[in-house]
């Protein structure tokens, strides 16, 4: 059976729904793509006790609350930010709200340090050695020795990675929760990041002198400074995960791609229904 060509009108119409569909889809990356450069918000607690967000690509602090305890560091598990008290024994649950704070236990140590990973919450404490915490009940439980002695170091345990990371003076090392054994990955350049958080793929440390915010390379430990500190003077203590990646919430950005594409399926229904000539 022979098979009848197309006729041309077909051909035009095949041609116009293409560049149709190419225009749409290109009005959707123009809408979308600035918001793919959100930036970086973290929690941050201050030596100062206070409470706020923390633009990690501008430096930008702002608080939200002062605390009625000075926390020594910043963790998450499971959706809920926590910290253990500065030269304390107690962890306590945090409120991103108002920053207010909830004990929950009190341990068997003394923080000098607080963080966590993807699955638990650890501390450093006045021996100098790695514990893990209960989140349930604040209990203390002792992993090992570091061997690196706290004494006249800013010190950081980082939080939002499967791997435990710890600023010692001017040098990274990671930290092995099973027996607390330091590997040293090299030195950053800045004797004193107060805080690390793993966020948009990269680590950050928060710098205190001078008061700053740099990403630092896992492989070489080099850190690249990114915004000076401004809304506080105070030092960084702890920083954690922000709202959007805490809560599992799409960021903006993936709102609006979303939004965008469903406008141009709309834009492209709309060339589909266009009276025929």
């Amino acid at each position: 059976m022979a098979i009848k060509p197309k006729p041309a009108k077909f051909k035009e119409d095949t041609d116009h729904m293409l560049q149709r569909l190419l225009f749409c889809l290109g009005m959707a990356g123009v809408i979308a793509a600035p918001a793919l450069w959100a930036d970086n918000i973290a929690w941050e607690v201050t030596s100062t006790s206070q409470f706020g967000t923390m633009d990690l690509n501008t430096g930008v602090f702002t608080l939200i609350g002062s605390q009625t305890a000075q926390l020594s560091g910043l963790g998450v598990l499971s959706g809920t930010l926590y910290g253990g008290a500065s030269v304390g024994n107690t962890l306590y649950s945090v409120n991103t709200t108002t920053g207010a704070l909830t004990s929950i236990g009190t341990g068997s140590i003394t923080y000098v340090d607080f963080g966590s990973t993807l699955t638990g919450l650890y501390a450093i404490g006045l021996d100098s050695s790695l514990y893990s915490i209960n989140a349930a009940t604040g209990a203390a439980t002792l992993i090992g020795a570091t061997g690196l002695n706290i004494a006249q170091k800013t010190i950081g345990l980082s939080t939002n990675s499967s791997t435990l990371y710890y600023s010692w003076g001017g040098k990274l090392y990671t930290l092995n929760t099973a027996t607390g054994a330091p590997t040293l990955l090299g030195t950053t350049g800045v004797d004193d990041n107060g805080a690390l958080v793993l966020e948009g793929g990269s680590l950050w440390g928060g710098t205190n002198f001078p008061l700053s915010v740099g990403t630092i390379n896992t492989s070489t430990a080099s850190e690249s400074t990114v915004a000076t500190v401004s809304g506080t003077t105070s030092l960084f203590f702890g920083l954690a995960p922000g709202p959007v990646q805490m809560s599992g919430t799409p960021e903006p950005s993936t709102w609006l791609l979303l939004a965008s594409s469903l406008g141009a399926l709309r834009c492209l229904r709309r060339s589909r229904r266009r009276p025929q000539q």
